[in-house]
């Protein structure tokens, strides 16, 4: 087991014992358990994935939406930080699918690195709502 405290800007989120971690960072996801070497990270916008026992099957991880932050794995406890995160029953699939567009417009209109950049941002957040919201069409867990 390894203890897992995933703190946004709001608040800690989960502060408790978990087997498996999923994370995804700026050099892949990658799978933390108990026992992982020291690591400090950059979390990357994506899918955030806790197996609370080793008998949960992967339909029965719970699913966040992390954007940026980061990871620090040490003693058994793994801390993530990030300054917001979505659950699959904040996610509509018609509003992120509407805001990718808008992400995408933005897009083609940056005039300038900054522009470019938010944009960007906005469009990393939509796809990772789409992720979610499609979790949540096909899972057999009630969100």
């Amino acid at each position: 087991m390894i203890h897992l405290k995933l703190i946004t800007l709001s608040g800690t989120e989960i502060d408790e014992d978990v087997y498996e971690v999923m994370v995804p960072t700026t050099g892949g996801t990658i799978g933390v358990y108990g026992g992982h070497a020291p690591l400090l990270g950059e979390v990357a916008p994506g899918l955030l994935s806790v197996r609370k026992k080793k008998a949960d099957k992967d339909d029965q991880r719970d699913q966040y939406g992390v954007y940026d932050g980061t990871v620090e794995i040490l003693n058994d406890t793994i801390q993530v930080l990030v300054d917001e995160l979505d659950t699959p029953f904040e996610v509509s699939e018609q509003e992120a699918q509407a805001a990718l567009k808008r992400a995408e417009e933005m897009i083609s209109k940056a005039k300038d690195a900054v522009s470019l950049s938010e944009a960007q941002a906005m469009m990393d957040r939509q796809a990772v709502r789409l992720q979610l919201a499609n979790l949540k069409k096909h899972s057999k867990r009630k969100y």
